[in-house]
């Protein structure tokens, strides 16, 4: 059994430190196939938690609506599926295993490279939509407006 792919401290660092920035500066010049087999590692899917482990305090708040709970399903191949529950208030915002929250109002599935590249704003959903790495089901409003409700700025300007 081999160890899968290593990337070297800088872009792991890069990779964890959650500033956008150098998330996206680390995934410059790394080769898709060698992230999403790394992401597929359990460093990678520590990588991937602690994604959703910063979302609270990325969340800028304002959803209206009562309490709406967003699925999020990360495909990692050949490692399986992590999946998070998002239970989103006008002023909160809660991750929780899948399906402790009910029924999602819209699920999110997508690879972890594009997850990845998403969540540091190196790509935008709409575009990841476009080319099919991106699937939507449910509220599509709701999942419109993801990168607006984390603060997520535009593909190449600092965040």
């Amino acid at each position: 059994m081999t160890a899968g792919p290593v990337l070297s401290p800088e872009r792991v660092e890069g990779l964890r430190s959650g500033v956008l920035s150098e998330v996206r500066a680390a995934l410059t010049g790394l080769p898709r196939e060698d992230l999403a087999a790394w992401l597929a590692t359990p460093d990678g899917a520590d990588v991937l938690r602690t994604v959703f482990e910063q979302m609270p305090e990325r969340y800028t708040g304002g959803l209206t609506g009562g309490p709406r709970t967003i699925r999020w399903e990360i495909a990692r191949p050949p490692a399986g599926t992590l999946a998070y529950d998002l239970v989103l208030t006008a002023d909160s915002c809660d991750v929780r295993e899948t399906g402790t929250s009910g029924a999602p109002a819209v699920t999110l599935a997508l690879d972890a490279v594009s997850f990845v590249e998403m969540a540091s704003a190196a790509a935008q959903g709409l575009d990841l939509l476009l080319k099919g790495r991106l699937h939507i089901q449910g509220d599509v409003h709701l999942a419109m407006r993801m990168e607006s409700l984390f603060g997520l700025a535009e593909p190449g300007e600092p965040g």
